[in-house]
């Protein structure tokens, strides 16, 4: 990285930055005079240095930081180009390699009629979190997608999903939160926290409640729920079943890389492991894709997983690069 890049990153921190140092800043992400590489190892130093500051206050800072990268540079990085970057561990300081990379997923404006949209999208084998400009928090798993409009919580606060996320949602009575899915269904809330599960390829739509109240709903019918509860919505009948979870953590576990199945069949267990390790799984027959699996795998590594399932079961895999078969022993 250039010192004429660090002078402009410094000048964004210390506010000092002028309108033509900002598009400075932007041409060069664009004219690719800036790597990942090396915005991770400054950054890295960046808050090195920074971590000196109780934890408090090194955590305004980030958000600070956060928040003047939203109002500033992001939007015109969104206007011109889709941008997108592995997750970086990196805290505070550093989250102002935001301005030119998406942790984790891509970020986009998309014109929608008269409003615009931005679109979260996490690819396969990726997560992400997203904080909405209302301060509500998201995490999203593998293969999902997020929208909203762009001027998300002046007059409403609505969200749509395709995929699966946690919501962590900031009160305002005022403007209800709203999460809408595929079927007409929308998952109403105020201050709350609760995970939504909802796959294009899914039989049905989850919602698990962990703190709060929601309201799952579709034009024909509606369900509360209290903390503790989960509701599937079955597309193909259009039919709820609510019911209590013994443990209500276990709806997000995705979030710490831990799998959890409860009967649930080895093709449904394939399409979590196809978009949690950017894999392909094929049958060797089809009675096979009907063994069911209960318990917890703690999601190391796609080889672990798979030789945990075959260990308690009559079946073998191969693996060829990212294509897997299982088949009969």
């Amino acid at each position: 990285m250039s010192e004429e890049i660090k002078k402009l990153i410094e000048k964004f921190l210390t506010r000092t930055i002028s309108e033509e140092d900002k598009n400075k800043l932007l041409n060069a992400y664009q004219e690719k005079r800036i790597s990942e590489k090396q915005l991770d190892g400054y950054y890295a130093q960046k808050w090195s240095d920074a971590a000196q500051f109780p934890s408090q206050k090194a955590e305004e800072s980030r958000q600070e930081t956060w928040n003047r990268i939203r109002a500033s540079i992001l939007p015109r990085a969104f206007a011109f180009q889709r941008v997108r970057q592995k997750w970086v561990a990196v805290a505070g300081i550093a989250a102002v390699a935001i301005i030119l990379f998406a942790l984790g997923y891509s970020l986009r404006l998309s014109p929608t009629h008269s409003t615009k949209e931005l679109v979260v999208t996490v690819e396969n084998g990726q997560k992400a979190n997203v904080q909405l400009p209302d301060g509500s928090q998201v995490s999203l798993n593998s293969a999902s997608e997020l929208r909203y409009p762009s001027d998300f919580g002046k007059k409403k606060r609505i969200v749509k999903l395709k995929g699966e996320a946690y919501f962590d949602v900031e009160t305002n009575p005022k403007r209800p939160f709203i999460v809408q899915t595929r079927s007409n269904l929308q998952i109403r809330a105020l201050g709350t926290k609760f995970n939504v599960k909802s796959y294009p390829d899914d039989a049905q739509t989850t919602s698990t409640l962990i703190e709060g109240t929601i309201e799952v709903s579709n034009p024909d019918a509606s369900e509360i729920l209290t903390p503790g509860e989960q509701i599937q919505y079955h597309t193909v009948e259009g039919t709820f079943n609510k019911s209590t979870v013994d443990n209500v953590e276990e709806a997000i576990f995705w979030m710490t890389n831990q799998f959890v199945f409860s009967g649930e069949t080895l093709e449904n267990i394939a399409k979590i492991l196809e978009r949690s390790y950017n894999v392909t799984i094929s049958f060797a027959s089809p009675e096979i894709k009907e063994i069911q699996y209960s318990g917890k795998i703690k999601n190391n590594s796609i080889e672990n997983v798979l030789n945990l399932i075959t260990v308690v079961s009559p079946l073998q895999y191969t693996m060829t690069e990212s294509h897997i078969t299982f088949s009969k022993k």
